[in-house]
C-alpha cells in the first residue's frame, strides 16, 4: 500500500532530522541498516519511524558497536540470548581498551614528570621500547593485566 507523500521523508529530510549525511544514509541502506519506505521516480522516500531507526544506528555507534555489529544487534534472527552475548562482549572489549586507556595515561604521565633531560633517553622509556620489541605487541597491552569483574 502506498503511503502519502505527508507521512514520507525524502532522503533530505530524513538526514537534516537525524543530523546526518545522505552519503551516511545511503551507506546505512548499502549494509542493510536501513531500508526506504519506498521509491518514486527513482527517489528514496522513508518512514517517519526511520528517524528513530538513523538514531539507533548513531547511538549504538557512539557507544562503540561497528557499523557490522549493528547489523548483528538489529538482525530480525538475533534473539535475546544472541544480542546479550554481542553487549556481554563489546563490554569486555571496553574494559580492556580502558585498561589500556589507563597505561597509556601513566605512560605519558610519566613523561611529562620524568626527571631525565629527554623523554627519549629515560631509561624506563628505552626498557619499554625494548620490550615492545622484543614482545611484538603493542605496549600498552604487555603492561594490561586481564580485565577482571565485567559483568555478564
Amino acid at each position: 500500500m502506498a503511503e502519502s507523500e505527508q507521512d514520507l521523508l525524502t532522503i533530505g529530510e530524513l538526514a537534516e532530522q537525524a543530523g546526518v549525511a545522505t552519503s551516511a544514509l545511503r551507506y546505512y541502506e548499502e549494509l542493510g541498516l536501513l531500508e526506504p519506505g519506498e521509491r518514486r521516480s527513482g527517489r528514496r522516500y522513508y518512514r517517519r519511524a526511520a528517524v528513530e531507526t538513523v538514531g539507533s544506528i548513531l547511538f549504538l555507534r557512539d557507544v562503540g558497536f561497528t557499523l557490522a555489529e549493528i547489523g548483528q544487534l538489529r538482525s530480525s534472527s538475533a534473539n535475546r540470548p544472541a544480542r546479550r552475548a554481542l553487549l556481554a562482549s563489546k563490554l569486555e572489549e571496553l574494559a580492556r581498551k580502558a585498561v589500556e586507556i589507563s597505561v597509556a595515561r601513566d605512560a605519558l604521565n610519566h613523561g611529562l614528570d620524568c626527571p631525565a633531560p629527554d623523554i627519549l633517553t629515560c631509561p624506563n622509556f628505552i626498557a619499554g621500547v625494548h620490550e615492545r620489541l622484543t614482545a611484538r605487541v603493542p605496549w600498552t597491552q604487555l603492561q594490561s593485566p586481564p580485565p577482571s569483574g565485567v559483568r555478564t
